[in-house]
């Protein structure tokens, strides 16, 4: 269960309080639709090693070279704040948590004056505990690390939760007001960030009444991005938590960003959702982690008179992604098939 102490950070009596690798994490995310716009604002921080990650990143439209990008602010070598509740980075990045652990404000100035937000982020509903078997059905030994898709990115404390996005933006002389809904996360734990795993983050919204979360597994077969299995995920309608119990999901791509998707997921009422997403927008993400790239999507979705915009974000890592779909790989791979067939004919 997530409590209001889940705003800071989570260090005092763990065992693994030396742990160089222990990383505490939270990210915004946030969209203007009508100009195809989509941004995320990132922070990770180590503070047994004294440094943070600041990556703002915004885009409008599709782009698939990161010299298309409209914004990236990324910086790997900030000084961690003192605490995760209420800070300012050196970066022009801040956050301050009004209502634990639900709501906060986000707010970003860069040195040169290219970009700038103010940001309100109001959570619509309890955050959902990924390892509390209470919300997510899918934990099965609450002992043990869960196996959330992305090795140890997610497997030791992480919750998610839909909210209410407001507040204004400006980006390179243009101002924008911002009211959408749309996901957060918060994790925390150890994090090696080895890069060799795959993992989608996804949701589906219609204003404050309906929105849907799911994180699925990735893999990469002959080429290609597939769903690979449902790790957790809830529905949330009127405020209410609903677990998800199975999920599919499959989408076309251009160079891998997200284009168009279909999603398929059951509850634990049985009740079946269907949604068909179109992108109005989708770019690479490449400051999340420098062990991994992020193709990030701003969704379309209409069901009925019901128009909804939400991203939706393929998480891989560089280790995993080398492992599938360099030349050496795609070599060895062959030479391996070639080996088996000589083998055969023997």
């Amino acid at each position: 269960m997530i409590t209001a102490a889940d705003a800071e950070y989570h260090l005092t009596g763990n065992a693994d309080t030396a742990d160089a690798t222990w990383a505490e994490t939270i990210v915004l995310v946030f969209s203007v639709p009508e100009a195809g716009i989509l941004g995320n604002a990132y922070v990770l921080s180590r503070p047994n090693v004294g440094t943070t990650i600041s990556s703002v990143v915004l885009h409008s439209g599709f782009c698939t070279q990161p010299y298309e990008i409209d914004f990236t602010d990324a910086q790997m070598h900030v000084p961690a704040p003192e605490n995760f509740s209420d800070f300012s980075l050196t970066s022009g990045l801040s956050l301050t948590v009004t209502s634990r652990p639900r709501d906060f404000r986000v707010r970003y100035e860069h040195a040169l004056g290219s970009c700038r937000f103010d940001l309100q982020f109001r959570g619509l509903h309890d955050p959902f505990d990924v390892h509390d078997p209470t919300q997510n059905p899918l934990v099965v030994d609450v002992s043990e690390p869960m196996d959330t898709g992305l090795g140890d990115v997610w497997a030791h404390g992480h919750y998610d939760m839909i909210g209410r996005i407001t507040g204004t933006l400006e980006l390179r002389g243009k101002t924008y007001e911002v009211d959408c809904v749309d996901g957060m996360d918060r994790s925390w734990g150890p994090r090696a960030e080895i890069g060799d795993r795959g993992a989608a983050w996804i949701h589906v919204t219609f204003g404050e009444e309906f929105g849907l979360h799911l994180g699925m597994s990735l893999d990469i077969r002959d080429g290609e991005v597939i769903y690979d299995a449902l790790k957790f995920g809830y529905v949330v309608e009127g405020g209410e938590l609903f677990g998800i119990v199975s999920a599919a999901v499959s989408a076309a791509r251009v160079d891998m960003v997200a284009v168009t998707n279909r999603i398929v997921a059951t509850d634990v009422r049985g009740k079946t959702h269907e949604f068909f997403g179109t992108a109005v927008g989708g770019a690479p993400w490449y400051s999340f982690s420098p062990a991994y790239a992020s193709f990030q999507s701003l969704f379309r979705y209409q069901v009925g008179d019901r128009i909804g915009y939400a991203e939706s974000t393929d998480v891989l890592g560089l280790e995993f992604m080398g492992d599938r779909l360099s030349k050496h790989a795609r070599q060895g791979r062959f030479s391996a098939i070639a080996g088996a067939e000589r083998s055969a004919d023997k």
